[in-house]
């Protein structure tokens, strides 16, 4: 046992020996090493090279490398391991028993005595065993490590790496990986990225600039790279899966790369290492919803009426309105049409509106439906609401020609199967051969197809005796043939515009087509609108709009007189007769100007509601037989009953003032547009509505003559009224002698004189006026019928304007004297309405009518006040919209001039139309 336990000592104490001359020897071999490599990572942790150039930092990083292996194969050359004999040696040395050496002989003498001695002998080894200790090695160490090298440097890496703390693992990481493309010239790389929204979201590019995380893209957005470098880098995009891809080669020496994002995708440009590095967070896109706030109803004129509401994160880019048959066709179970439904804007995010559609049309017209919106967005996802039940309405044919042409279209339209396929006739090919199966076609239609060329036949029959409409029979027949013709679903179908036009016709007479082409102008003008279209291509249609007005309106006239009309209602605001352009006075030609005007200077909501108004206007419009010799429009306020018939005292009162005040109204207009054109260096009288002749009076058009006469020998009215007037009694020669007593008639013209002197006799007519009828200043009232009807204060205000503007004129300030004449324009305007509501009261009362507010005009308006100039639209005046057309040919102007290229930009878009 006590051998057993020496053993034990001898091994401790020689394996710590040999511990220490092994870490004696490696630091005697590797010293150099380790002094290097603490230095090395104290720099590191210092973030010395985080403060250097990169290329420095590669450099130094190198030389580290470089010299730490010649260090390291010195190392391993000079290394020499020591034994455990050496070890034991170095115990051994310190006794000079040498115990460790001792205790492995063995006795020569096998004797007792021997024996006894020899256990004797070992205890004392063993004993002396104990005195032994691992040697030190403090000399040698201090020769090799004078300054204490070994546990300074340790200390002090560790105090550098405590002052650190979390930067040291990236400072040392850092310096072990410098970035060794800055020696190719990588530092100097610039890597330009953008992100291209998808079109349909209407977002800007989003420029990815360095140190950027997180940016928030929409999904299917296009990353675009461009870089300058000795040669093509790499694109990696790390997503659920690692996209790796090059760069390519431009004309221009750069190189650039392109690639969509679907997913959340960290982006990196490498080239020998990392460049740049952006984490991109792709946002879905959710398709749009759509929803009906109000069912489909039938609504005016048959039409389907719902109101609608649609979202969508981008915009809706189209809204259609799907019909399907609640019974379906066996042969087409799953036919379904959809039909645009208009948006308010070009891509709303939010938008909710009534839309009245046509489907009168509709080949599916009187059968029951059901209706679904579906909202698309610019993706081309697709949002649809819940389908409702739903009759479309039908167009109520009673002429017999009408109906057949009805019966016979829809039954082609409705009609899903296709055409048989014909089999080819090989004897055709012969000479002097008949091709039977393409002269009769009809043979492969499908039989809803056979029936209508059968209901042709029929009809037709005799038709040049029984027809009495030659024109209809041809129609028939042309759609006969067309039928007799067509090869396949689609060219059948070719008979649907014919027909249609032939029923329209036969029923309605020619005021139809008429409304068909004004219908088809006001939606042409309202897509261009609505899509920001060209400037010319809006004045195009434009133009055609208000030949298409101006045509409806005709054609409405003549079916008037056709069915009972006497004569033309002359116009009392000195405009055209009826069926002429400007039909309605000039309350309509006002608002086709407004129109024009709002579309030229990119007015485009407020364009498009003026456009849907002036539409219903002459869809309502309705001419009757009247009294009055045909003197005026039939519901206009003021309209004397019988020429013959005497008007009560008060009523002729306040008829002969409202004509009074209507006359100042129209001079103070015509002076308000006289100082608009002298404020832009132009000749007073010279900026003439179109159509106009210069100096010519307000309320004449080109060509007509003072007198009354135009070229074509028509009558014209002439007393000039505006909007916001309406002329009543007094016309012909008490209107002469009206304009004679108050200044303006051909004794002395309102229109001579310098702007001030005109405005200064306007202010002396509306003080005579006040004074007559007891309006003086201090709201002093007579007896006169005005009393109560018009507001002392009002007149008093109206002439304070005048007297400001007539000041402004002498000081030369045209643009102070306009601002005043608009405000006197538009208290008189007021107190005209006024006015005129007060006479339709009293006419009203007189004879026994119900309430005159519900009056109707030709024009379906209410016939309260002096005409309504569509009062529920926000119409910009005629100085607002001239400032606007000057802004924007100063903007025209400038961008012609303009040498910057920076400045032209900026201006055009300025200039381009949303």
């Amino acid at each position: 046992m006590a051998d057993t336990d020496g053993m034990k000592a001898i091994n401790a104490k020689v394996s710590a020996t040999w511990r220490k001359l092994t870490l004696f020897a490696l630091g005697r071999a590797f010293w150099p090493l380790f002094v290097f490599t603490c230095l090395f990572i104290a720099m590191a942790l210092a973030g010395v090279f985080d403060r250097v150039q990169p290329a420095i930092g590669a450099v130094m990083t190198l030389v580290f490398f470089l010299g730490g292996a010649l260090l390291l194969i010195r190392g391993l050359r000079r290394y020499d391991a020591p034994t455990h004999e050496a070890a034991r040696d170095a115990l051994d040395r310190q006794s000079d028993l040498r115990p460790l050496t001792s205790l492995t002989d063995r006795p020569a003498d096998p004797s007792r005595g021997a024996h006894s001695l020899w256990r004797r002998h070992r205890e004392r080894l063993l004993a002396e065993l104990g005195n032994l200790r691992p040697p030190s090695l403090t000399a040698a160490w201090k020769a090799l490590d004078p300054y204490f090298l070994r546990a300074i440097l340790p200390a002090a890496l560790v105090a550098i790496a405590v002052i650190a703390w979390s930067d040291a693992p990236g400072r040392v990481y850092r310096a072990f990986a410098p970035d060794y493309g800055a020696l190719m010239g990588a530092d100097d790389m610039v890597v330009e990225a953008w992100i291209t929204p998808p079109e349909h979201t209407g977002r800007a590019p989003i420029f990815l600039k360095p140190g950027l995380d997180g940016v928030r893209i929409p999904k299917g957005s296009e990353v675009t790279l461009r870089t300058q470098a000795p040669s093509a880098p790499s694109l990696v995009m790390k997503g659920r899966k690692i996209h790796r891809q090059a760069f390519n080669a431009t004309p221009d020496g750069a190189f650039e790369a392109k690639a969509k994002v679907m997913e959340d995708t960290r982006l990196s440009v490498r080239w020998w290492g990392e460049r740049t590095a952006w984490r991109l967070l792709a946002s879905p896109d959710d398709p749009p919803t759509a929803k009906f706030v109000a069912i489909p109803s039938m609504g005016k004129q048959d039409r389907v009426e719902f109101t609608w509401s649609a979202s969508d994160d981008y915009g809706v880019t189209a809204l259609e309105l799907a019909i399907s048959l609640r019974d379906p066709n066996p042969a087409a179970p799953d036919a379904e049409d959809r039909v645009p439904v208009p948006l308010p804007g070009v891509t709303p995010t939010d938008s909710s509106d009534t839309a009245q559609l046509d489907l009168t049309r509709h080949r599916w017209a009187g059968l029951p439906v059901n209706v679904r919106l579906i909202a698309t967005d610019g993706a081309g996802q697709e949002g649809t609401s819940e389908s409702v039940p739903f009759i479309l309405p039908e167009k109520l044919f009673l002429e017999p020609t009408a109906r057949v042409a009805q019966e016979v279209r829809v039954t082609v339209l409705r009609e899903p199967r296709p055409y048989a396929e014909l089999l080819k006739n090989e004897d055709a090919l012969h000479q002097d051969a008949l091709n039977t199966a393409a002269a009769n076609r009809l043979a492969a239609a499908p039989p809803d197809v056979q029936k209508a060329a059968l209901m042709l036949d029929a009809i037709t029959f005799k038709g040049e005796q029984y027809m009495p409409d030659l024109a209809a029979y041809l129609a028939f027949r042309t759609a006969r043939g067309v039928l007799a013709a067509a090869s396949n679903k689609e060219e059948a179908d070719a008979i649907d515009p014919l027909l249609w036009a032939l029923a329209l016709k036969s029923e309605y007479g020619s005021s139809a087509d008429a409304l068909r082409r004004l219908e088809a102008a006001r939606k042409a003008l309202e897509q261009a609108l609505r899509d920001g279209a060209s400037e010319d291509e809006i004045k195009r249609r434009m133009e055609a709009f208000k030949d298409a007005a101006n045509n409806y309106l005709a054609a409405k006239m003549a079916e008037a007189m056709a069915n009972g009309m006497d004569e033309a209602p002359s116009n009392e605001d000195g405009q055209q007769s009826a069926g002429g352009p400007n039909l309605g006075g000039q309350d309509f030609e006002d608002m086709l100007k407004a129109l024009q005007d709002l579309t030229e200077t990119g007015a485009s909501d407020q364009a498009r509601q003026l456009l849907s108004d002036i539409t219903n206007m002459l869809q309502n419009l309705e001419f009757q037989k009247g009294g009055a010799g045909g003197k005026g429009m039939p519901g206009m306020p003021g309209e004397k009953a019988d020429n013959d018939e005497e008007l009560p005292p008060e009523e002729q009162e306040l008829t002969d003032a409202m004509k009074r005040l209507s006359d100042i109204l129209r001079e103070q207009r015509q002076l308000n547009d006289d100082t608009l054109a002298e404020e832009r260096g132009e000749r007073p009288g010279s900026n003439e509505a179109p159509g106009q002749q210069s100096g010519a009076q307000p309320g004449q058009q080109q060509g007509q003559q003072p007198g009354g006469e135009d070229p074509s020998g028509d009558q014209q009215a002439g007393d000039g009224s505006q909007p916001g007037e309406t002329p009543g009694e007094g016309s012909g020669d008490s209107q002469s002698a009206d304009n004679q007593e108050n200044g303006s008639g051909p004794g002395r013209p309102m229109t001579e004189g310098t702007l001030a002197e005109r405005q200064a006799r306007l202010g002396e007519l509306v003080e005579k006026l006040a004074r007559e009828k007891g309006l003086g200043q201090g709201g002093e009232t007579g007896d006169d019928a005005l009393a109560g009807r018009i507001d002392p204060d009002a007149m008093e205000d109206i002439r304070r304007a005048q007297r400001q503007a007539e000041d402004a004129l002498n000081r030369g300030n045209s643009r102070s004297a306009a601002r005043n004449q608009e405000q006197a324009t538009q208290l008189l305007s007021e107190q005209s309405r006024e006015l005129a509501k007060a006479l339709d009261a009293i006419r009203a009362a007189r004879n026994g009518e119900g309430d005159p507010g519900n009056a109707k005009d030709p024009f379906g308006r209410n016939a309260s006040g002096s005409g309504s100039n569509g009062d529920n639209v926000n119409i910009p005046d005629v100085g607002e919209r001239q400032r606007a057309k000057d802004i924007l040919d100063e903007l025209r102007r400038r961008y012609n001039d303009a040498d910057d290229e920076d400045e032209r930009e900026y201006l055009r878009r300025l200039l381009e139309r949303f």
